[in-house]
């Protein structure tokens, strides 16, 4: 299945996106999430924009995997964001 990609998403980088997302600048007060929920994030970025897979880099059943599972999550819901602006 091929990945669709906005106009406007694609312009974005997979950094710039997680430099918004988890600065603090945009979402003041946001709770700090763990370096494995962002390495789900990232991946799942890394896929919808450049097409790079990643697969999971922890044990499943294990609260490394769950982070990385939930920042996943998270990405998918920042790319239907991204789709559904432009």
């Amino acid at each position: 299945m091929e990945t669709k990609k906005s106009e406007k998403a694609v312009n974005l980088s997979v950094d710039a996106i997680m430099a918004e997302r988890f600065s603090g600048e945009k979402y003041p007060g946001a709770t700090p999430r763990s370096e494995e929920y962002k390495a789900g994030c990232r991946a799942v970025l890394e896929y919808r924009i450049n097409g790079v897979k990643t697969g999971l880099p922890w044990p499943p059943g294990t609260a490394q995997a769950d982070a990385w599972f939930a920042g996943a999550d998270e990405a998918h819901r920042i790319w239907r964001n991204l789709a559904e602006a432009s």
